[in-house]
């Protein structure tokens, strides 16, 4: 064997290797991995995100691997452990090409010609028969969600409703409480309390409202919104400065109660003789509330931020509960309906962590069809129909790279085929039931049926209410093919100077 192909078996085997870590977490009955650091601190997850980004990986090929493993979780928020395997059963079969007499290049060409057929098969099918609710149980289908699938997917569809976008979404996950009882806020949560506890917040009437003032700078002596710095030479015009800064903020602290707040947020700090004030007058506050929550809440109140308050500072009406998990003190405003939390709860802090990761895949593929795209059917069953077209239609390229299409076609089936092996049934019978069905299918209209591994008895049934996102699909299709002609392309593995 020459250096050459010793380097391409050894960046296959590496990939190989990476694969079969996150391969049998694949489908509804995938097995968890443990993932232990340094520290002893421990993660329980099968997804295959969270595992792929976790392990230390050292060889090149392997994190090229991994690095598409990203984008796939960028794109299609799902279907990263489909992309890796597809990319490492590519990789296998390219050397059983190989040892046939192909030339890398003529793989490389097959596979991009079956990439272009597959890519362009998938979009010709019809669109699958399904809801919004059937794409998130399809998403938490073998996660610790699954205990609760139809509150979580209902969850998820009124989240993607509210909010539009899963990149929108934000969360505040809270141990020590049951998942079933999970539920979106419509308004913004701070992780946040009220200067002294909020004993004024207990004298409040919520009936009709509280004013709250928003401002982006504080309320500190000798600052404002000009953030001027001033050069003082003796002790005698220190003290005028700081006669002026306690001016400032006493006119500051009036305008605030001018403007008939009830509630000050602030995005700085602000002064202990200011909190005295406004709290002597009734007036509740909060400091040093992040950059990114002050845009929501000015966006749920409907008003503008003020850098320091004046005469013209205007508040907002909302209505404000605290609540307490777990000790931790949180405070839930509510305006005008144009913002939105998800309240999550789990037993532990690490159940929490998995059942966060389970519903960000199923907002994501739920945002992903709320946005316009198409759904087809899960289960491995599409992967499978584009492997029998790519076979019925390899004859077309001509050449040798027509064996590159035939071996992508193989590669496209060990998708159901890992389905079928980690529920405890035979593969290849999987397989070549499948096919036979698929062969024999029986046309329901205009709606083709299409059938996946029986998780629970075994054999085929029908994907009915089985769906994913076409992007999805599409998605990891693309990143696999581009990552494993990547590595077919190197001959060479070659150390590069360090930096001096």
């Amino acid at each position: 064997m020459t250096e050459n192909n010793t380097t391409q078996r050894l960046n296959i085997e590496a990939v190989k290797r990476i694969a079969e870590t996150v391969r049998t977490t694949l489908g509804p009955l995938g097995m968890d991995k443990m993932m232990v650091d340094g520290g002893g601190n421990v993660i329980v997850t099968n997804d295959g995100a969270t595992i792929l980004r976790e392990l230390d990986t050292a060889h090149p090929a392997a994190k090229m691997v991994v690095e598409v493993s990203k984008m796939q979780e960028a794109n299609a928020y799902d279907g990263t452990t489909s992309t890796v395997v597809l990319a490492s059963s590519m990789l296998a079969n390219s050397e059983n090409l190989f040892i046939k007499g192909l030339h890398p290049n003529v793989v490389i060409k097959g596979y991009a010609a079956a990439r272009n057929m597959a890519i362009e098969y998938l979009e010709s099918m019809p669109d699958a028969e399904g809801d919004l609710q059937s794409i998130a149980k399809t998403a938490i289908t073998g996660k610790s969600l699954e205990t609760s699938e139809d509150r979580v997917a209902d969850l998820c569809v009124e989240t993607i409703e509210a909010v539009g976008d899963a990149r929108e979404v934000k969360t505040l996950a809270a141990p020590g409480g049951s998942l079933a009882v999970s539920y979106l806020f419509r308004g913004v949560v701070l992780n946040k309390d009220f200067i002294g506890g909020g004993d004024e917040f207990n004298n409040w009437s919520n009936e009709d409202g509280v004013e709250v003032l928003l401002l982006n700078g504080g309320l500190t002596e000798g600052k404002d919104s000009t953030n001027v710095s001033v050069q003082v030479s003796d002790a005698n015009s220190y003290s005028q400065v700081q006669a002026i800064g306690r001016d400032k903020l006493l006119a500051a602290s009036k305008a605030v109660v001018s403007s008939g707040a009830n509630v000050v947020l602030c995005r700085d700090a602000i002064h202990d003789t200011a909190i005295a004030y406004l709290r002597k007058q009734g007036i509740s506050v909060v400091q040093r509330v992040p950059e990114s929550t002050m845009r929501r809440l000015s966006n749920e109140l409907g008003t503008p931020t003020h850098m320091f308050p004046d005469a013209t500072s205007t508040t907002g009406t909302a209505f404000i509960s605290r609540e307490t998990y777990n000790d931790v003190p949180y405070l839930f405003l509510h305006a005008q309906n144009k913002e939105a939390t998800l309240v999550l709860f789990g037993a532990t802090q690490s159940t929490l962590d998995e059942i966060q990761r389970g519903f960000d895949d199923a907002l994501g593929v739920v945002s992903l069809i709320e946005n316009g795209d198409s759904m087809r059917y899960g289960g491995g069953s599409t992967y499978l129909a584009i492997a029998m077209h790519l076979r019925a239609n390899a004859s077309e390229v001509g050449g040798r790279a027509q064996m590159a299409i035939e071996a992508f076609a193989d590669a496209l089936e060990a998708i159901p085929a890992t389905i079928a092996e980690n529920a405890g049934f035979d593969p290849l019978d999987t397989i070549l039931e499948m096919r036979h069905k698929r062969a024999n299918m029986q046309i329901d209209d205009t709606m083709p049926q299409f059938y996946g591994p029986d998780v629970e008895k075994g054999g085929v049934r029908e994907m009915k209410g089985v769906l994913e996102p076409t992007s999805l699909i599409r998605s990891a299709i693309n990143g696999a093919t581009e990552v494993a002609s990547a590595i077919l392309r190197i001959d060479d593995v070659i150390g590069r100077r360090g930096a001096e």
